[in-house]
């Protein structure tokens, strides 16, 4: 699973080539390419993210720019229009991912370029490139991502256009094919690998610190199985809402010593950028406990619990790495459901270059929007007549001809302004973005 999977453009090529219309790069680290310790360091929170991003565009020559960071992955997606090399911005992207100026983060950047990298967006939104093939959640940190880009003010039409279409093509994948059905999410996958440490978490009972949408799915699994939850977070409120959803009871963080004593699991998944259990106060649990078997599952990038936790007795440690590992050592074969949703992808992929690599194309959007409105005008009209059974010729041929009529004038200002406008890619993405041109299953095919 950790082997990245083979890039196969839509062109089948792989080659590295920017057209003059789009001029896209994608750098990141991510769970493929740097262990936790090194991914943790380059890790964003969403105030950090805005800040780049606004530096990128308003300072750093950009186009457009937007970012992605999880658990597995921090990545820059941006666009490159002014710049006559786009090469030229590739080792300030790598500093960008490497604030605290260490080289042992740059040294795992991984760089998409054009085609690649609009495909390897697609693959992330799909979950293919997760370390759960087809977890769950990775689309919504997709739409997260170009949400908080879109607020930031970032995001050029050609890239809010990728975002668009790679969220598209996720949804048109776990539609077709098989492939989020089995796969769950890291939680999930984290809960049953807890069942393997423990034998079982049933009658055990389970501390959660954070509760987010990764604390909400690993507490769900844990409750089916029939483990009692105790939940802890810096925010009180989210703590007491997902404590009541549950039946859990709610542990203060001045507490969170005192109820380890009482568990057999924690699962820690928080946003903090700095331990929240250490050695010391594991240590002191653990002498508490007389040393009974704790497993602790650490979600969290940057990393909840201090590695050195690891060494003390009685303790299993899981990172999100050693998650992996073990993952990897028991996965299922869903080759068959990956293999339908990557077909998915290089045809989406190909729809969307197709759109994008047009030096106008103004003169296929204006007849893909023809095209939609005349099939919805001869499905309205149908409809009509339907709920006509009297309707003689004449009266079908004036329906029919005031439908037309209607559909003529309503498009008229919009393809008068795409005309005008055939040399502005911008224009032309946002018109087939605001008539639904390219959703997977009802644009032009």
């Amino acid at each position: 699973m950790c082997e990245s999977p083979a890039i196969l453009t839509a062109s089948g090529t792989g080659a590295n080539l920017y057209s003059e219309e789009m001029r896209l790069i994608a750098a990141g680290i991510t769970f493929r390419t740097a262990p936790v310790e090194v991914r943790e360091r380059a890790a964003l929170s969403d105030p950090a993210a805005r800040h780049l991003l606004r530096f990128l565009v308003g300072h750093g020559g950009l186009s457009g720019a937007a970012a992605i960071s999880t658990c597995n992955r921090t990545e820059l997606y941006v666009s490159v229009h002014d710049e006559p090399d786009p090469e030229a911005i590739i080792p300030r992207l790598r500093r960008y991912l490497d604030p605290e100026g260490e080289e042992r983060v740059r040294e795992h950047v991984t760089i998409f370029r054009g085609d690649e990298a609009v495909e390897h967006l697609f693959r992330v939104a799909t979950g293919l490139d997760s370390m759960v093939v087809g977890e769950t959640q990775v689309l919504g940190q997709v739409k997260a991502a170009h949400r908080l880009a879109l607020e930031t003010g970032t995001l050029d039409a050609q890239l809010d256009f990728v975002f668009r279409r790679a969220i598209g093509a996720a949804k048109l994948a776990r539609t077709q094919t098989g492939i989020g059905r089995a796969a769950g999410s890291i939680s999930e996958a984290a809960i049953a690998v807890a069942e393997k440490v423990l034998g079982s978490v049933e009658g055990r009972t389970a501390l959660l610190i954070g509760a987010g949408k990764m604390s909400a799915l690993a507490a769900r699994r844990l409750q089916r199985q029939g483990a009692r939850l105790r939940v802890s977070s810096r925010g009180g409120e989210s703590a007491a809402a997902l404590a009541a959803q549950l039946g859990a009871s709610v542990i203060g963080t001045d507490d969170l010593a005192a109820a380890m004593v009482e568990c057999d699991l924690v699962v820690a998944a928080t946003t903090s950028f700095e331990p929240v259990l250490d050695r010391a106060l594991c240590s002191a649990v653990q002498e508490r406990r007389s040393g009974r078997p704790l497993c602790l599952i650490d979600l969290a990038v940057p990393r909840d619990v201090a590695p050195d936790v690891a060494g003390l007795p009685g303790v299993t440690l899981i990172d999100i790495d050693e998650l992996g590992r073990r993952l990897q050592d028991g996965a299922h074969d869903h080759s068959r459901a990956i293999a339908a949703a990557s077909q998915v992808v290089v045809e989406e992929v190909r729809r969307t270059l197709d759109v994008l690599d047009r030096r106008d194309a103004s003169v296929p959007t204006i007849r893909a929007l023809l095209e939609r409105a005349e099939t919805i005008r001869l499905r309205e009209v149908e409809r009509t007549l339907a709920r006509l059974p009297a309707a003689d010729a004449e009266l079908t041929e004036r329906i029919d001809a005031l439908s037309r009529s209607l559909v003529r004038k309503l498009l008229h200002a919009p393809i008068t302004h795409l005309r005008a406008a055939s040399d502005d890619p911008g224009v032309v993405l946002r018109l087939r973005e605001a008539f639904s041109l390219d959703d997977p299953g009802t644009g032009e095919r």
